[in-house]
C-alpha cells in the first residue's frame, strides 16, 4: 500500500483520476485533467465529470465504498494485510483489482503484498485475484478451465462468481440455485442469472458458480451499479434503509432510464415475494452505464431466505410499511407498490396474472433443480412456501384491486 493512501481509478483500463485519503480521514476524488477534456463518461451517477474534486468527510464516497469487500472475505483480506477491517482505504486499494463493474482501484506504489495463509486455501484463492465483492457469504471469483471451474489468478478476467457454503445458513448454495431456477421460469422473458453448481479446483466443498454479467470473454468490463450506490448510500445497513419504491422513483425521475424497466422491476419484487427472497436490498438491484442512459442488469442474488427463521421480514419498506413480514404482506401492498411504480391496474393485474400462469412451470423448474442438487426436500419445502405465499398474498389481488377501484368511484 501506498504510505499516503492514494490510488490510481481506473474504468475499462482507462486512467480516470485519483482517490486519495487526507489526514484525518477525509477522502478525495480528482477526475484527471485529460480524462475531463476528452469528454469521457462519468465513472459513477454520483460522480458526474467535472475539474472541481469530490469531497467526503466521512471516508470513502459511497460509491467507491460500496466496492470495498464484505463479510467473510473483507475479514480475509484484513487478516492478509495485517489491519483492522475497518480500515476501508486500504482494503480497497490492495484489493480494487477487480471490482464490480468497470472500475478499478489500483496502488501505485504497494508497500508489501499480502500475507496470505497457505493453510487455508479458501482464503488463499479468494485473495490470489485481489478482487473485491460484496455480500457475507464467502465467496470469490473463478474461471472456467476446460470442463472445470478454478479460482481466477490476478492476471486473468474472472467470468464467474462462486459462491461457497455457509456454515450459518443451511444448504444456501442449493437454496440460491433452486430459487434462481424458479425465477427464471417465472420471469421467462427477463434477463436473469444462470448458475451451476460445481466443484471448485482445490477447494474442498462445492460452489454456486454465477455467470458475471459485467464481463465478456474479451476482458472487457460492463459498467454497472448497484442501487445503493446510486441512490448514494454507504455500504452497510444503508442498503436495508430504504423502499422498493425508492427505486422504482429512481427510474421514473432519471433522465435516459425507461418506463418499461419500472414494470420490469416490479415484477423481480414480486417474484421476490412470491419466492420469499425476503433479504432483497438496494445491493441486490443494479442498473448497466449504457450510452443512451441506464438500464436494470439481468436478476440476480435470488435466495429464498424465508426459508430461514431468522428472515421473515422484507429487507426494505413496501407501501410505507417498514420490518413487514410476509405473513403480514396483502395485496394492498402490492396494489400500493404499483401505484408509487406509476403502473395502470391493467398492468398491474396482468403481471400477477402472468405469475400464475407460470407457476406449473416454476414447479417443474424447481424439482428439476432440484434433482440436479440432489436437495428434494428443499424444493419440496420451497414449492410448499410458494403455495402458502400465493394463497395468503397473490390469489386474490384482482378481486382487491376491483373492489378498491370500485369503492374510490363512489366516495
Amino acid at each position: 500500500m501506498a504510505a499516503a493512501l492514494w490510488g490510481k481509478v481506473y474504468i475499462n483500463d482507462v486512467y480516470a483520476g485519483e482517490l486519495r485519503q487526507e489526514p484525518g480521514g477525509r477522502c478525495v476524488f480528482t477526475y484527471d485533467e485529460a480524462y475531463v477534456e476528452a469528454g469521457r463518461p462519468s465513472i459513477a451517477f454520483t460522480l458526474p465529470v467535472r475539474t472541481a474534486p469530490y469531497f467526503n468527510e466521512q471516508g470513502l464516497h459511497p460509491f467507491f465504498d460500496n466496492l470495498v469487500a464484505e463479510g467473510w472475505l473483507r475479514n480475509a483480506q484484513a487478516r492478509a494485510l495485517k489491519i483492522n477491517a475497518e480500515n476501508r482505504f486500504a482494503l480497497l486499494l490492495a484489493f480494487g483489482h477487480d471490482c464490480a463493474g468497470a472500475v478499478s482501484v489500483i496502488d501505485p506504489a504497494p508497500l508489501k503484498e499480502p500475507s496470505v495463509d497457505v493453510g487455508d486455501p479458501l482464503a488463499a484463492a479468494a485473495l490470489g485475484s485481489r478482487g473485491s465483492l460484496s455480500g457475507v457469504q464467502p465467496k470469490l471469483l473463478a474461471v472456467k478451465d476446460g470442463r472445470s471451474f478454478r479460482p481466477a489468478r490476478r492476471d486473468e478476467t474472472s467470468m464467474f462468481v462462486a459462491k461457497l457454503p455457509s456454515g450459518s445458513l443451511r444448504d444456501l448454495v442449493e437454496n440460491e440455485f433452486l430459487t434462481t431456477a424458479a425465477v427464471r421460469a417465472l420471469l421467462p422473458d427477463d434477463e436473469v442469472v444462470h448458475p451451476v453448481i460445481a466443484p471448485l479446483v482445490g477447494i474442498q466443498e462445492r460452489a454456486l458458480l454465477v455467470p458475471r454479467f459485467d464481463r465478456l470473454r474479451s476482458g472487457t468490463r460492463i459498467h454497472f451499479e448497484e442501487f445503493n450506490q446510486l441512490l448514494g448510500r454507504r455500504s452497510g445497513d444503508d442498503k436495508y434503509d430504504a423502499a422498493y419504491e425508492d427505486m422504482a422513483s429512481f427510474i421514473r425521475t432519471t433522465p435516459g432510464c425507461t418506463q418499461v424497466d419500472v414494470w420490469r422491476l416490479y415484477r423481480r419484487i414480486l417474484v421476490c415475494f412470491l419466492t420469499g427472497n425476503t433479504d432483497a436490498h438496494l445491493k441486490n438491484f443494479a442498473m448497466f452505464h449504457k450510452p443512451d442512459g441506464l438500464r436494470l442488469t439481468p436478476s440476480y442474488d435470488q435466495v429464498a431466505a424465508a426459508l430461514y427463521p431468522e428472515y421473515r421480514v422484507l429487507a426494505l419498506s413496501v407501501a410505507k410499511a417498514k420490518n413487514l413480514s410476509l405473513e403480514r404482506l396483502k395485496p394492498k401492498h402490492l396494489i400500493a407498490l404499483g401505484d408509487a411504480c406509476g403502473l395502470a391496474d391493467a398492468v398491474m393485474r396482468e403481471a400477477v396474472e402472468a405469475l400464475d400462469r407460470r407457476r406449473g412451470a416454476a414447479e417443474e423448474a424447481v424439482r428439476a433443480a432440484a434433482k440436479k442438487a440432489d436437495a428434494t426436500l428443499l424444493g419440496d419445502g420451497l414449492l410448499e412456501f410458494m403455495e402458502r405465499r400465493w394463497n395468503g398474498t397473490f390469489s386474490s389481488t384482482g378481486q382487491y384491486l376491483s373492489t378498491k377501484r370500485s369503492d374510490a368511484a363512489t366516495e
